[in-house]
């Protein structure tokens, strides 16, 4: 039997395993994404690379591919078996993570982390298209809440695990491997942090693909995944769609200037990178999950109770939490008082990463799931990983001269950028809650 046509039990305990194996491969593509923010020094050092040239490694290297082929991917998602296209995905971005690692110039390990952006893109809109078809739409929000705890995890493993492998690998002499010939330490981190992702890649090929659920004929198109009807459905309700992927651009751009934090806490207080690690880690592992799980029962609550735009008032509310506290961040003046702050920041921002993917997810007909999500972090990703990384090593080099400047740029993006994103999501509440009210009429889902 084809496994695209068996349907699967909702809410049923494999349901959640499939949550939890995706969640998995969420923290691990998050690790491969952020494991280079605890290498800025070495890395430098050895390949003579200046901040404006970390931020183009940390941001626009990643996201050129991560972005430009994210419409691509979810298309494919709409059409072809999501299951096999995300564990394809995950082998390939784990394997440029360990060819970052064979690096020798900045060229080298630009167009690796290119290929690491071409592994990513598939992941956020196949998943989010395929777990809605494990649960009913009351109980979405808390489903893919727990799979944007993938973020969480994954940054808290980078920074607690990957902490722990730099500190390891900086203790021992360069390693010589054949072929490759002598790999200094922030080489040989790449390539522990890397390979093991191919295993998951395996794991992901065994679960099943559940039905497709929610497709209904909408704007005098068929039920069909046409590229040109999830443009027509976007297009025509552009205010909603608009306000939503551009106010939520504020978590990415908070959370890619915070590529910067390790550096941060290095300059400014001298927390060397691996101690900063540490504690972040913990933060992360403990408030990432906690806001995530939080903000998606309250999401849930608030929906049953005939809110259809749960998700929209909660991701709003949370982004304004996360701006302030965020802001204060790097302007702490101790090192305790900074990581005390960012326990809460980090926990409205889980918050508002799950529920701003929740609402993308609603608003979308079964049949457009996967190329709407992609729409969404298309818009979020490029401001965020286009402007906050490289945005920052911008002011360092240019505004903010002098170690101690990088506080203040990651500041200054936090509060001034942010706030102004985030403003907009008061014009479109109506129009999203318009779409919400529309597709729920046409699909009963209700």
């Amino acid at each position: 039997m084809n496994n695209s046509n068996i349907r699967i039990t909702r809410s049923s305990r494999y349901a959640w395993f499939v949550v939890a194996l995706l969640t998995l491969a969420y923290g691990v593509s998050l690790l491969d994404r952020w494991i280079i923010t605890l290498l800025v020094a070495p890395i430098q050092t050895s390949l003579k690379v200046s901040d404006t040239q970390m931020g183009i490694l940390m941001g626009w290297a990643f996201a050129i591919f991560y972005l430009g082929l994210g419409i691509p991917m979810g298309w494919l998602a709409d059409r072809v078996n999501r299951r096999n296209l995300i564990a394809i995905c995950i082998g390939l971005w784990c394997a440029m993570t360990a060819a970052c690692g064979l690096s020798r110039n900045f060229v080298q390990i630009f167009f690796a982390r290119l290929g690491v952006g071409v592994g990513e893109a598939a992941l956020t809109p196949a998943a989010n298209s395929l777990i809605s078809d494990y649960f009913p739409r009351e109980q979405q929000s808390t489903a893919i809440s727990v799979f944007n705890m993938g973020v969480s995890m994954g940054m808290g493993v980078a920074y607690l695990c990957g902490g722990l492998v730099v500190g390891w690998a900086n203790r021992i002499a360069p390693t010589e491997l054949p072929v490759a010939g002598v790999l200094e330490p922030w080489q040989v981190t790449f390539l522990v942090v890397g390979l093991p992702g191919l295993a998951l890649a395996a794991l992901v090929r065994t679960i099943r693909e559940p039905a497709r659920s929610g497709q209904v004929a909408l704007d005098g198109d068929d039920a069909k995944p046409s590229l040109g009807g999830a443009l027509r459905y976007v297009t025509k309700r552009r205010v909603a769609y608009a306000t939503l992927g551009l106010g939520m651009a504020t978590s990415p751009l908070i959370g890619y200037s915070w590529l910067w934090l390790p550096t941060v806490f290095e300059r400014s207080f001298g927390l060397a990178p691996t101690d900063f690690a540490f504690a972040y880690g913990v933060i992360l592992l403990v408030a990432g999950p906690s806001g995530a799980i939080l903000a998606g029962k309250i999401s849930e609550r608030l929906y049953r109770r005939g809110q259809p735009d749960a998700n929209y008032i909660t991701a709003r509310r949370s982004l304004w939490i996360m701006i302030v506290v965020s802001t204060a961040v790097p302007l702490a003046p101790t090192p305790v008082l900074g990581l005390m702050l960012l326990f809460p920041a980090t926990m409205a921002g889980a918050a508002t990463t799950a529920t701003g993917a929740a609402a993308a997810v609603f608003a979308a007909p079964g049949q457009y799931r996967a190329q709407i999500t992609s729409f969404y972090v298309l818009t979020i990703s490029l401001i965020g990983l286009g402007v906050g990384p490289p945005l920052v090593g911008w002011l360092n080099d240019n505004v903010f001269s002098g170690d101690d400047g990088v506080r203040f740029s990651v500041a200054l993006v936090s509060g001034v950028v942010c706030s102004a994103l985030t403003a907009l999501m008061f014009l479109g509440r109506q129009a999203y809650r318009d779409v919400i009210i529309d597709l729920e009429q046409a699909t009963n889902e209700r």
